[in-house]
Formats: structure tokens, C-alpha cells, sequence
């Protein structure tokens, strides 16, 4: 079982959520305590820059055997949220205990959605882009080729200008393993979000998540990664529903026309 767990974390401490040191010790401890096999050491980014000062805070991720663990802390909004996705079982109550232990939040504010990533399904819950804080697409691409740690860079490098978003660093590429390589994994972090792609060299397939901060028109999903291959399955959530939601984005009409007519495209099938 693929397993992505995803918690959206309301109510914690403006400190602790920019505290370098401490992200940094959360993602080591985290690791450990699930007994997951990382593939580099936790890369931290600061981002003090943005247009928005609500939207200040600290980025940071680890790389995994064939999977990735974030977190985008917003301190002003005393809120963050973590992703921990891996191709092995994932313990989501100890994520979601291990977080309340480490970085406390209020959890009747909070939302925690565990997703199976081996179903071949497509799937929007409700978002609303008028107020969600952004949507959350996870896909399972079968390759056309095998990807390249080229082809996955230039990718990433493309895709952020496409979906007009704003990238805080240059894509990070690695093989799980420099001699006999089970995954080639991939992530660019984005304005407080993240795209990534992780691909099976056995299985041959890629699974690819773009987890981002603002509305974008999602219903070209499938030309986005033709590049790469053809979009098998698709789940969408909102992420941030409780989010104070201060910043008007560049939603347009065309934006939420698309989004309708991807709703109605998925109750149709």
C-alpha cells in the first residue's frame, strides 16, 4: 500500500513555527520515530520575502526512499501543514501523535486525510477556490519512457511557470541508491507549497503531487504531464479550509470555469 498522509495543523505556536533548528530536529525526530528510510538530510527554506506577510514562514522537506516528507510553516497565522508520503505502510496516527507531541496544534481546528495511493481513481472532494487556502492534486502517471534526473529537472523547472506559480528553489533530484536505484525522486518547493514526483523503477510508474498554495486551472492536469506520460488517476482535496484565506489571488473567470467543468467531468463518470 502507498500511503500519503496529509495534516492541515490550526492553533500552534508562532515560535516554534519559526524555529529553524527545531523544524529541522522535527523532521530527524519524525523520521526515526516511523522508521522510514531517508535519502538526504532535511533541506530547510526560509521564506521572509513574499508579498503576503501572513504568508512568512519556513519551508522544509526530506527526501525518502522513494517518497518525501514536508512542512510549510505559516507562523503569523499560527498554522502549518505536513505531507508524509511512502510507498511503505504509514503509521498516520503516530504521524498525527508524533506532531501533537513535537508541535502541538488544536485539533478540533485541525484536518488530518490519509489517502491510498495505489487506487486507480478519480477523485475531487469539495474545493472551493474562492476560500480554501489550495488544492491538492495527486496523480499516478504511467511513463511513456523512463525518466531521466534530467527529464524530471527540466520538468519541474517547466511546470511552475505553467501554473503561474512562484518557485523558492531550483528542483532537488536524487536516486534512492547511486549503484542499484529502486526510485528517482524529485521536488521543487513553491511560494510555502511543493511539487514532486517519485518514480518506481519496477513498477514503471510515476506518482507526482503538486500541492499548491493558490488556485490554479487543474482541469489541463493531463497536457501538464503529457511530457511525462499518461495520467492514470487523479484525486484532488482542498487543503486549508480553515485557512484565514486575506490574500486575493489571481482567480479569474476562465480559472473558476475550468474548475467547474473539471467538478462535472468527475461526477459524470
Amino acid at each position: 500500500m502507498i500511503k500519503h498522509t496529509m495534516l492541515d495543523c490550526y492553533g500552534a505556536n508562532q515560535n516554534q513555527l519559526n524555529d529553524m533548528m527545531g523544524i529541522n530536529d522535527l523532521l530527524n525526530k519524525l523520521v526515526f520515530n516511523l522508521k522510514l528510510n531517508p535519502v538526504c538530510p532535511p533541506q530547510l527554506i526560509p521564506y521572509y520575502y513574499g508579498k503576503v506577510k501572513e504568508d512568512i514562514g519556513i519551508s522544509a522537506f526530506i527526501l525518502l526512499e522513494g517518497g518525501h516528507i514536508t512542512i510549510h510553516t505559516f507562523p503569523l497565522r499560527e498554522c502549518y501543514f505536513v505531507d508524509v508520503y511512502t510507498p511503505t505502510d504509514l503509521d498516520a496516527k503516530g504521524v498525527h501523535d508524533f506532531l501533537m507531541k513535537e508541535l502541538p496544534f488544536d485539533d478540533s481546528k485541525s484536518f488530518q486525510n490519509t489517502k491510498d495511493r495505489t487506487l486507480d481513481v478519480n477523485e475531487e472532494l469539495p474545493y472551493d477556490p474562492q476560500v480554501d487556502f489550495g488544492p491538492h492534486l495527486m496523480m499516478k502517471i504511467k511513463p511513456t519512457l523512463t525518466p531521466s534526473m534530467e527529464d524530471f529537472f527540466d520538468f519541474l523547472e517547466n511546470i511552475v511557470a505553467k501554473i503561474n506559480m512562484d518557485p523558492i528553489t531550483r528542483p532537488y533530484v536524487i536516486k534512492s541508491s547511486p549503484k542499484k536505484a529502486k526510485y528517482l525522486s524529485a521536488l521543487i518547493v513553491i511560494a510555502q507549497s511543493h511539487i514532486s514526483l517519485h518514480y518506481d523503477y519496477k513498477q514503471k510508474v510515476i506518482m507526482a503531487d503538486i500541492f499548491s498554495c493558490a488556485p490554479f486551472d487543474y482541469s489541463e492536469v493531463s497536457n501538464l504531464y503529457a511530457p511525462l506520460g499518461k495520467v492514470e488517476s487523479l484525486q484532488i482535496t482542498a487543503r486549508g479550509t480553515k485557512h484565514i484565506y486575506k490574500v486575493k489571488s489571481s482567480i479569474n473567470k476562465d480559472t473558476l470555469k475550468a474548475s467547474t467543468r473539471w467538478q462535472k467531468a468527475i461526477k459524470n463518470k
